[in-house]
C-alpha cells in the first residue's frame, strides 16, 4: 500500500504504540506512587496493621500491574516489529522500550519476591501474637527479632526502596516508547 510508509505507519501500529505508551505510563505512575505516596502513610501504622495494609496494597496493585505489563509488552513488541526502517531511530527507541520494560520481571523475581515472602511471613507471625504484648514489649522483643533491618517497618521501607528502583526501567521504557512514537 503506497500510503503506508515509515512516516505513515499502519493504524494497527499506531494503536499498539498508544496502548503500550498508555499502559507503561500508568504502570510508572502506579509504581512510583506506591513508594512515594502510599507507603509513607502506611509506615505510621503499628506493625500488625502495617503488614496487613501493605499486603492489601500489594495485591490490589498487582492485580492491575501484571495484566498491564503483559499488555504493554505485547503492544510495544508488535509496534517494534512493524516499525520501518529497521535500524532507524524509531525502531531503536521502540526496541529499547520493549526490552527495558521487561527488566521489571527479573527485578521483581530476584529482589522483591523474596522480600514479599518475608513480609508475608512476618504478617502471619504478627497475627499469632497478642496485640497487648506487642504494645507493651514491642515487636523486637515479642518476636525475637535480632537484626536492625528486620522489623516490619524496616522490611516494608526496604520494599518501598526496591519498588521505586523498579520504576526506573519503567520510566526509561515509557520515555523511549514516547520518543519512538514522536520520531516515527
Amino acid at each position: 500500500m503506497p500510503f503506508l510508509s515509515p512516516r505513515n505507519p499502519a493504524p494497527s501500529v499506531l494503536i499498539a504504540q498508544a496502548i503500550g505508551i498508555t499502559a507503561s505510563g500508568y504502570m510508572l505512575g502506579q509504581n512510583a506512587s506506591l513508594s512515594l505516596a502510599a507507603l509513607p502513610a502506611l509506615m505510621q501504622a503499628p506493625s500488625p496493621l502495617l503488614a496487613r495494609q501493605w499486603w492489601t496494597l500489594l495485591n490490589a496493585s498487582g492485580n492491575i500491574a501484571r495484566p498491564l505489563g503483559l499488555i504493554s509488552g505485547l503492544a510495544l513488541t508488535y509496534a517494534t516489529y512493524h516499525t520501518h526502517p529497521r535500524g532507524g531511530l524509531a525502531f531503536r527507541l521502540n526496541l529499547v522500550a520493549t526490552l527495558v520494560l521487561q527488566a521489571v520481571i527479573p527485578i521483581t523475581l530476584v529482589w522483591l519476591l523474596p522480600l514479599n515472602k518475608k513480609i508475608e511471613e512476618r504478617m502471619g507471625e504478627l497475627n499469632r501474637v497478642d496485640p497487648k504484648a506487642l504494645e507493651v514489649r514491642g515487636e523486637r522483643e515479642v518476636l525475637g527479632i535480632q537484626g536492625e533491618g528486620e522489623s516490619t517497618h524496616a522490611l516494608v521501607d526496604w520494599w518501598g526502596v526496591l519498588n521505586l528502583g523498579r520504576a526506573v526501567p519503567i520510566a526509561v521504557g515509557f520515555g523511549c516508547a514516547v520518543a519512538g512514537a514522536v520520531v516515527g
